[in-house]
């Protein structure tokens, strides 16, 4: 059971960790700060793992630990400079953790536009922005120009910008 909630942790700290990284980053405005907050609140969420509900949201919880983190950083740096306000970094917090769950619909609402995309469209979005160095180079391996290949990268993303904002409204209704 131990193995199993180790593994579920571990899991869960993988799928998120760049949104919790992004959050610290996003409240901190400072790399080694965000990292050295982002080692720290890794491991106080390892400690009180056992406290978080399986099945619940694992990035809200996540950040709201987080945003202790901070929180008990920034008090202590204030000591030595002028920071931001608890209030100012809460007002951050929330309009962050807001644009993450925006951001995660977005992915979302990607990953399922790109599926219903033609098989040859997938391939030409995995070759180019995932295979090739360059869209020269994914032309030449599509035996096609790199005029014709940027042309139909404009069409697949107009289409995937469509399918995306319809994607979106629904969840909105």
């Amino acid at each position: 059971m131990q193995n199993e909630r180790h593994e579920e942790f571990m899991e869960l700290l993988a799928q998120h960790q760049s949104q919790l990284f992004g959050y610290i980053f996003a409240l901190v405005q400072n790399l080694a700060d965000a990292e050295d907050l982002y080692q720290q609140t890794s491991i106080v969420l390892w400690q009180k793992f056992d406290t978080f509900q399986t099945g619940t949201d694992f990035v809200s919880w996540s950040c709201q630990t987080a945003q202790f983190q901070v929180l008990n950083f920034l008090r202590v740096k204030r000591r030595s400079r002028v920071c931001f306000s608890d209030d100012l970094v809460e007002t951050f917090a929330v309009s962050q953790h807001d644009r993450s769950e925006v951001s995660a619909a977005r992915r979302t609402a990607l990953r399922y536009c790109v599926e219903k995309l033609k098989a040859a469209d997938r391939q030409l979005i995995d070759l180019c922005y995932g295979g090739a160095k360059t869209i020269k180079a994914a032309a030449e391996v599509l035996g096609r120009s790199a005029d014709g290949v940027y042309k139909s990268l404009n069409r697949i993303r107009a289409a995937l910008a469509q399918c995306i904002n319809q994607e979106l409204s629904k969840e909105g209704d």
